[in-house]
């Protein structure tokens, strides 16, 4: 599919740059129309590619502690800039899952940064991860204190390519809820003003 694409896209634009030798206002407008299309439609081949190649999980023991220790480390740059507090609460501290620390920590990533920009205008903004053992399963829930999710929009977000940012590409959460169906686990949302909790469970627990 993407070779399609790309070979298309390169002949189009060819052929209308080729029409830029004797140039007029529509042919103008014509290529500046082809060259927005490309590089929309490429920007779509490249999400769809990250979308459909999630590798294999490499599954092994993971201590949550550990995983949002480096995490907070990571995008400590991000929560400073925002004024952000960032609260870790792990019970028993010593709770690990089966999981690609990898592939968990990239849905991590994704989903505290949409909590980052999430937090704009909060007087107080606070991001709180916690974990346990709830019901013979592990949880990682993800809590902000930002603007919240629409109702209507709650059930759209986890549709690839749906998204309420100018500059999103809309995979983000899609790619979030595949990776952990790839762990036979559930992520799920819940989300009113001022209170959003993303749920990660794993279906057994270690």
């Amino acid at each position: 599919m993407a070779s399609t694409v790309n070979d298309s896209l390169e002949q189009q634009t060819t052929d209308a740059q080729s029409e830029e030798d004797h140039p007029n206002e529509d042919i103008k407008e014509a290529v500046a129309t082809i060259e927005r299309r490309s590089r929309g439609l490429l920007r779509f081949v490249d999400t769809y590619r990250e979308l459909t190649r999630i590798p294999t999980p490499d599954i092994q023991l993971v201590r949550i502690d550990e995983l949002l220790h480096r995490l907070e480390n990571l995008l400590r740059p991000q929560l400073t800039d925002g004024q952000i507090e960032l609260e870790t609460h792990v019970d028993p501290q010593s709770l690990q899952v089966a999981a690609d620390p990898e592939l968990i920590e990239q849905v991590l990533i994704n989903l505290v940064l949409n909590s980052i920009q999430a937090m704009n205008g909060a007087s107080a903004p606070r991001i709180r991860l916690s974990a346990g053992v709830d019901g013979g399963s592990t949880r990682i829930d993800i809590n902000d204190n930002g603007v919240g999710i629409l109702p209507d929009v709650q059930e759209r977000i986890f549709i690839p390519f749906f998204t309420t940012k100018r500059e999103g590409s809309g995979i983000g959460l899609a790619l979030s809820r595949r990776i952990m169906r790839l762990h036979k686990g559930t992520f799920s949302v819940i989300s009113v003003p001022g209170d959003t909790t993303f749920t990660m469970r794993f279906l057994s627990s270690s």
